[in-house]
């Protein structure tokens, strides 16, 4: 999709033009924004139709590794909207080590969270291939506020704009 015209004025596509194309990676716009398919980097889905859910919509399985053990919980599967079931053993605060439930691997991180815990933005693809251009990120530490799914897009964004690389 070019980004720019041949007067060299910036593209602004058109919301159906978007819409069709962020389904294709899997996230739904009707309503509210979500994601309705999430790898870990093996492959693995990790929002099946039995998975907990939240406003009627399957969420993201996960396991949680941290000092006070482990867990599986799961997360809202919708953007920026904060939803989790489980996770009772662990507290504010705690660095958490992501990992698929299916196959433990631990999923990989995509940039530094600016929490006042320096946590870290763990990244879950949008497809089978994992790159941080189809990927949805959340980060690691329970209770943060950035603890919701965003776009690693925006995400990436916002780090280059205030740290650049």
């Amino acid at each position: 999709m070019e980004r720019f015209n041949n007067e060299g004025k910036l593209i602004v596509p058109e919301h159906a033009v978007i819409a069709h194309e962020l389904k294709k990676l899997g996230v739904e716009t009707a309503g509210v924004v979500r994601v309705k398919q999430v790898f870990c980097p093996n492959g693995h889905q990790l929002i099946l139709r039995e998975n907990t859910s939240f406003d009627n919509v399957p969420g993201i399985k996960l396991l949680l590794h941290g000092a006070h053990g482990t867990e599986e919980i799961y997360i809202s599967s919708v953007l920026n909207k904060r939803q989790r079931s489980g996770g009772a053993i662990f507290r504010v605060g705690d660095r958490l080590e992501v990992r698929c439930p299916i196959c433990s691997v631990q999923l990989p991180v995509l940039a530094p969270c600016d929490c006042q815990w320096d946590g870290e933005y763990v990244m879950l693809s949008l497809d089978e291939d994992p790159t941080n251009r189809n990927a949805v990120c959340f980060c690691n530490i329970w209770g943060c506020p950035n603890g919701d799914i965003r776009l690693a897009g925006e995400v990436i964004a916002d780090y280059e704009r205030n740290y650049e690389l």
